[in-house]
């Protein structure tokens, strides 16, 4: 088993760790209104949460050239990939990407991206030859002396379209899977037999997510319509389902059995997922939580001033338990924005900011305040 990572991750001397989750960014080669608030979410971001770790959930940037109509060169890619993660990159925080469907949207776009990102400072990624798709990695974190394996990240690449060349996005092949399960058993070998606890982080999510819906009436005002293989039916949010479901989760055309992978080697208790650039959900299913990142950009639909980040905090004495939760674009900034104006900030005037923690102290509910001030804690305990 190789090292991973060449940027070494560690808890800090409090054993403490925060990643930032962003959710799909699609930056345009072009620069205006529209990436000046998506780059001022992430420069306060970065300024005010003081991540350890930025993770980008896919969808990143544009191999078309806006100005020229024409394929961006591999340095008008890099000059992207630079704005992108400079609010990270400029405050020494490691940044580390899951490509998503659109970054397969042009042939090679993915491999120029990543050699890009490969030139930034304290990228995290490294490429597991011969596994399908790009950036396919796990990221230790250790304790905060740097000595033991204490935690770790997967990212992975989750592909474009449906692989047997049907409508519907693709699915974690095979090849990926078992790339997984048998670096998942070497780790767990190399810590004296004892799994390691991982989240694991990619773009397209899982069909699990279903489980945290329930099928409901087209009459209800807060359904959504199915996707894929779940479009004869709508949702609403299921009784253990937390945060914003603003329009169908986008899963694979197919179920390959990516979340039984998970619970059969059982490292991975949390998942996060970017597409979805409207849901923010949360929820647990069989043990595993699944949660969704609402996307960051504001050149594609969003909802309102909830472009956001995804906090999750670890802690070193407590390595199977998290806290997660949204902070968005309104949070620091309220209605000052400069591409969004008018009726469209009121989109999103039903919100309710969710903030979710694992722990050890049972399972609770707690509601404070109303409408979109409202705060909701969630505690859980980790089935081992």
């Amino acid at each position: 088993m190789r090292s991973q990572s060449p940027v070494p991750l560690r808890f800090s001397p409090e054993g403490k760790f925060r990643i930032l989750a962003i959710g799909d960014s699609h930056e345009k080669y072009s620069f205006d209104e529209k990436t000046e608030d998506m780059l001022a979410l992430l420069n306060r971001a970065a300024e005010d949460l003081k991540p350890d770790l930025a993770i980008f959930m896919g969808d990143l940037v544009s191999r078309k050239n806006d100005i020229e109509d024409r394929l961006c060169t591999e340095e008008e890619v890099f000059q992207q990939v630079v704005r992108l993660t400079k609010p990270f990159t400029s405050r020494n925080i490691p940044v580390g990407i899951a490509f998503g469907n659109h970054d397969g949207d042009y042939p090679e776009h993915k491999e120029v991206q990543y050699r890009q990102f490969q030139r930034i400072a304290n990228f995290v990624n490294t490429d597991e030859s011969g596994v399908t798709g790009i950036g396919n990695c796990f990221v230790p974190i250790y304790d905060h002396r740097g000595k033991k394996m204490l935690f770790n990240l997967w990212l992975m690449d989750s592909g474009s379209g449906a692989q047997d060349g049907g409508e519907g996005y693709a699915w974690v092949d095979d090849a990926q899977i078992d790339w997984y399960e048998r670096t998942c058993d070497e780790i767990t070998a190399a810590n004296g037999g004892k799994v390691v606890p991982a989240i694991l982080f990619q773009h397209i999510p899982v069909c699990e997510e279903y489980e945290l819906l329930r099928k409901t009436s087209i009459l209800n005002p807060f359904r959504v319509k199915g996707l894929g293989m779940f479009a004869d039916h709508y949702y609403t949010k299921g009784p253990n389902c937390y945060g914003y479901l603003g329009e169908g989760p986008a899963c694979p055309a197919k179920n390959n059995g990516q979340f039984a992978s998970w619970k059969k080697k059982g490292d991975v208790f949390a998942a996060f997922f970017g597409h979805d650039h409207m849901n923010d959900f949360v929820g647990e299913v069989d043990g595993i939580l699944l949660g969704q990142t609402k996307c960051s950009g504001f050149h594609i639909y969003g909802d309102g001033l909830h472009q956001g980040v995804r906090v999750i905090d670890l802690d070193e004495t407590r390595p199977c338990d998290l806290t997660t939760y949204m902070v968005y674009y309104r949070d620091f900034f309220g209605t000052k924005c400069n591409s969004i104006h008018g009726y469209n900030l009121l989109t999103d005037r039903w919100h309710t900011n969710f903030k979710i923690t694992l722990g050890v102290l049972g399972t609770a509910a707690v509601a404070t305040g109303i409408g979109a001030a409202a705060t909701w804690i969630v505690k859980h305990t980790k089935k081992k």
